[in-house]
């Protein structure tokens, strides 16, 4: 038995299995229970598993209501499959026969009458309309969006440059109605339109509560995964339904040039009546006309700051002369002149004030000292050799990476190789033109806009597509490449950085980039330790004005231990600290305060082991089940 699907009706054309294989079956198994349910019809695809010859069998398909536990119809049917073959398998339960009842729980159980065995089990629910109200009434949803499969927070569009996992993500409230108080939440439906409007994924999932809070809050969600394809991009259509209602949808860009953080709400995720790829676009236009500049996300610059301010110690500032965000505005070539060298207190203090990359400090340290022996020689007239400048940094996303670029950027201009030492960030996204084969343009002005400093492109292995040989990011390298040749101009330095094994392919397809960046110029950044993960939060926190009583101290390692355990290469590091602090132990902490109407400071301070979110436990995945075989 390979699988079981179900679908009700209405017509009284119950016994013509012609008319039922008609059915649009799909994978849901819940239904509304009215006075129009004729009966459950049902498709069986079986295989036979042996190759020397076909088969015959009684099938027999009994119905039993789990509520009252009690079997309510059997029907048998025979199935005749050729050696080797598959064959879809229909019979039809009847309402009048099957006694179904909204609120009641059903199991369908399918055997092998010939040789007495069980192939399979399916479990269905029945809902009453009549006590629970419409189904489009059911749920309240409140926003959405889409999320990378290693981030929390959602992004309105994103451009996702090459192959990669999403999730689709809607969150909603239960209504008041008595689906509050349902012991089993009715599962919902959602299709995801592709750009070219015929390709329609179908999704059934019940709403769940990410943490034990949330169900005393009404805070539900689901979400479910989505790969990108390079063949297919674009603006997409998500739509939730309940019950092949219609009760939400949104749209979202994989081109976009930039990645938009936020969620969709209010009229923004108001279902389309009749989705075309035109009605897509022209809501992508109405509610986010500027995804196709070059600026990049505030939202997650500021969330780069932010890290930024808590990698490294800064004690003696006040919050008034918190670093400023480096990373320079998208202004073009013409302004560069105008940009003032960085100030000593824009700039992270030392190697000594980052917390872990120990790895990292050694090497630069080296490097350092290399730069400033070649200055000391310099004014003393003495020649001095030509030290490599250009760089690659290998790691995992929130591992300190900007950070250290900037301090590179300080050190340089300190000691007189770089004339201002600024930072210009681009990545892929930011560097491809709106034309084919102008990537070559913005390489250029991104390169001249960094004159007199560094420009540091993230992620830059998403530059390098060797399946696609019209991939616009080749133009990008060559571009690269061909600036990394003029020996003329080391008023700049380029930094690449990105996952370990994807740059290394990258450099190992492009040996220019091999040839100007020497293994003494290629850091290695390690995934922060949990002992450095609550060094993190601790400093985060107390540089914000918060304090940890010990039990959340303990509650908080403990919570960063399971998260580390459990790690994948795209573990946020820092990111991940950061992001748990502001979306939810501080909002956790907010409710708390003012639920119970505290206003005192150390209540407005002080973080208690309530609100620090549980360890996350690894979910389990399902046993397979074994296919039909006779």
């Amino acid at each position: 038995m390979d699988r079981v699907q179900f679908y009700t009706y209405g017509s009284d054309k119950k016994d013509e299995l012609d008319f039922i294989s008609r059915f649009p079956f799909d994978n849901r198994h819940d239904f509304v229970a009215d006075a129009d349910t004729r009966g459950v019809a049902v498709k069986m695809t079986v295989c036979n598993e042996r190759c020397d010859k076909g088969v015959r069998r009684d099938v027999s398909l009994t119905l039993i209501d789990m509520t009252v536990r009690c079997e309510t119809v059997t029907t048998r049917v025979k199935v005749n499959i050729r050696k080797d073959g598959f064959k879809d398998v229909y019979a039809c339960l009847p309402s009048e026969t099957a006694g179904l009842q909204g609120g009641h729980t059903y199991k369908l159980v399918v055997c092998d009458e010939t040789e007495a065995e069980t192939l399979t089990e399916s479990v269905i629910h029945f809902f009453d309309i009549d006590t629970m109200g419409h189904p489009s009434e059911w749920y309240k949803v409140c926003d959405g969006g889409i999320r990378p499969a290693w981030k929390d927070y959602l992004y309105k569009s994103l451009n996702t440059g090459d192959e990669h996992d999403y999730y689709v993500r809607f969150n909603l409230m239960v209504s008041e109605s008595g689906l509050w108080h349902q012991a089993i939440m009715p599962e919902l439906e959602m299709r995801l339109y592709y750009p070219d409007g015929t390709y329609i994924k179908d999704y059934f999932k019940e709403p769940r509560c990410y943490d034990p809070k949330d169900y005393k809050k009404n805070c539900w969600s689901v979400e479910y995964l989505f790969e990108t394809i390079a063949d297919i991009n674009g603006v997409f259509y998500a739509e939730l339904l309940c019950m092949e209602y219609p009760i939400a949808g949104f749209v979202f860009d994989t081109l976009s040039a930039t990645n938009i953080q936020g969620s969709w709400y209010g009229n923004e995720i108001t279902p389309i009546d009749e989705y075309t790829p035109e009605c897509a676009n022209a809501r992508i236009n109405k509610y986010l006309p500027d995804r196709n500049n070059n600026e990049l996300s505030t939202e997650t610059y500021d969330l780069d700051s932010a890290i930024d301010r808590f990698l490294v110690s800064e004690l003696n500032k006040s919050d008034d002369e918190a670093p400023a965000d480096s990373r320079e505005k998208d202004t073009g070539p013409g302004d560069t002149a105008e940009e003032p060298a960085p100030k000593e207190t824009d700039l992270p203090v030392s190697l000594e004030h980052l917390t872990g990359l120990q790895s990292v400090k050694e090497k630069l340290t080296v490097y350092e000292r290399v730069v400033r022996f070649n200055k000391m020689r310099q004014e003393k007239g003495l020649p001095v050799s030509s030290t490599p400048l250009h760089a690659m940094f290998l790691g995992s996303p929130g591992t300190g990476k900007t950070t250290v670029v900037k301090l590179m950027g300080d050190m340089l201009h300190r000691a007189g190789v770089l004339s201002k030492g600024h930072v210009v960030v681009r990545e892929r996204a930011t560097l491809l033109g709106q034309n084919y084969n102008s990537e070559s343009e913005k390489t250029l002005a991104a390169i001249e806009e960094a004159q007199g400093g560094i420009l540091f492109i993230d992620e830059a292995y998403q530059l390098y597509q060797p399946d696609d040989s019209r991939d616009p990011g080749k133009f990008v390298i060559e571009t690269l490449l061909t600036a990394l040749a003029d020996e003329s101009n080391r008023d700049w330095m380029l930094v690449l950085a990105g996952y370990p094994d994807e740059m290394k392919r990258m450099s190992d397809m492009n040996p220019g980039f091999k040839s100007r960046i020497p293994d003494s110029n290629i850091y290695t950044f390690d995934d922060f330790t949990e002992v450095e993960l609550m060094e993190i939060a601790e400093r985060y926190l107390a540089r914000n004005g918060y304090t940890l009583t010990p039990d959340a101290q303990d509650a908080l390692s403990t919570r960063l231990k399971s998260d580390y355990s459990m790690r994948d290469r795209n573990f946020g590091n820092a990111r991940h600290v950061v992001n748990m602090i502001q979306t939810e132990i501080l909002p956790s902490m907010a409710v708390r305060v003012i639920d119970e109407g505290l206003c005192d400071d150390v209540s407005l301070t002080e973080i208690q082991k309530a609100d620090i979110p549980a360890p996350v436990v690894r979910p389990v995945s399902p046993r397979q089940r074994v296919g039909f075989a006779v």
